[in-house]
């Protein structure tokens, strides 16, 4: 049987002569309807999946922080500041939300309710703003703060590294700057080999070697090379470079193959700048993900009241 879209059946009501007049277009737009609300949801729910789980793991990550041997009580010692204290928190309590907020959409998705639906790309909307104005500002204060937590490096490393070593806080301090001079393969703050505020901090701005008593140390064992002569690298030699003479130094000057140079700032710098790409892209794919869930749930949420859902 061919159903003409122009055509017309006329049915006689019970209440006299009323006409319903049925469109064989109808068959086709609720079709074409059931179809669409069908990518729409398959849609949201499988973004907002994807935005649970970086949620979840965004959370997971903050956790980790937390409880790590080296968590942000000791970073914030080195750092001289409680930003990555803070950015723990914050990576969880954000986590946490987005995660919630996600399952919202999954369940106003298939419920097909108007007000979860609109709840969630409200609350969504409101996380991806939040989000981007946190990414600008961290970018336009991103010098000033390399700047501040440099110095708080530094005034660390030279009023408690190796100091006291009865107080707690100075011998964390202490075991986490050796940490970090033996993963990363740096010696003291910022700088290279001729630079004041590298190896030279310790010998010669450092509480740890104006007050050092026995030991002839001119630099930390954990500035050292474990595959190189301990003694050619921390303690006086014949060698006319670091650490024996100070900088800075005349080019062309020789450095110490048996210790490390470089300040340990500038090897976190590298290591995120190394690692850049990957962040970004991680980044961008956040925010794309969230972009399009809050797009499928309003347009699902428009597509329900198209349908005369009241709920």
């Amino acid at each position: 049987m061919v159903c003409r879209l122009q055509s017309w059946v006329r049915v006689a009501t019970n209440t006299g002569g009323c006409i319903q007049h049925c469109d064989c277009n109808c068959t086709f737009r609720q079709m074409t309807m059931s179809g669409s609300m069908s990518f729409l949801k398959t849609g949201s729910l499988i973004f907002n999946l994807l935005v649970f789980l970086a949620g979840a793991a965004c959370t997971a990550l903050g956790v980790y922080i937390l409880v790590s041997d080296y968590g942000p009580r000791e970073l914030s010692g080195v750092l001289g500041n409680e930003l990555y204290h803070i950015a723990a928190y914050v990576a969880i309590a954000g986590g946490a939300a987005i995660a919630i907020i996600s399952l919202c959409g999954c369940v106003g998705a298939t419920k097909e309710s108007k007000i979860i639906l609109a709840l969630y790309s409200v609350l969504m909307t409101i996380v991806f703003i939040v989000l981007l104005t946190t990414a600008v500002l961290i970018f336009l204060f991103l010098g000033q703060t390399s700047h501040q937590t440099r110095e708080s490096m530094k005034t660390v490393l030279v009023e408690k590294y190796g100091v006291d070593q009865e107080n707690p806080e100075n011998r964390v301090v202490t075991e986490m700057w050796d940490f970090l001079q033996t993963q990363l393969k740096c010696c003291g703050v910022s700088g290279d080999a001729n630079s004041t505020d590298s190896w030279a901090i310790y010998k010669t701005k450092s509480e740890w070697y104006r007050t050092r008593e026995s030991s002839d140390l001119l630099v930390p064992k954990s500035c050292c090379n474990p595959n190189g002569d301990v003694t050619m690298c921390s303690r006086a030699s014949s060698f006319d470079g670091p650490p024996n003479a100070d900088p800075p130094y005349s080019a062309p000057y020789r450095k110490n193959p048996h210790m490390y140079h470089t300040g340990c700032y500038d090897e976190i710098v590298h290591y995120i700048q190394g690692h850049a790409l990957m962040i970004g892209g991680i980044a961008i794919a956040a925010i794309v993900v969230m972009l399009f869930g809050v797009i499928f749930g309003v347009c699902l949420c428009r597509s329900i009241r198209s349908r005369g859902y009241r709920y």
